[in-house]
């Protein structure tokens, strides 16, 4: 029963990150389209919000395989 819990969750995370990555992609074609009718302002919010939504998706996955990660490897410090 755990293993389909767990099983559950993990797709449940994919396909956050997934939907994210479309809506953070969808952002940048209305930023562009958005610069390109001279509305600099909302191009450049927009693209600064896609950037969020981006850095959010990356964290979700990272959270997730550290989920997913024995627990020897969540231990061991992170090299740069």
């Amino acid at each position: 029963m755990d293993q389909v819990t767990y099983q559950a969750s993990e797709t449940a995370a994919a396909r956050d990150v997934r939907e994210l990555r479309t809506r953070g992609e969808r952002m940048l074609e209305l930023a562009t389209r958005a610069y390109c009718e001279q509305h600099y302002d909302f191009a450049r919010l927009l693209t600064q919000l896609a950037t969020e939504v981006f850095a959010h998706a990356r964290d979700v996955e990272e959270s997730d395989s550290l989920r997913a990660a024995p627990i020897a490897r969540r231990l061991r410090p992170r090299q740069r």
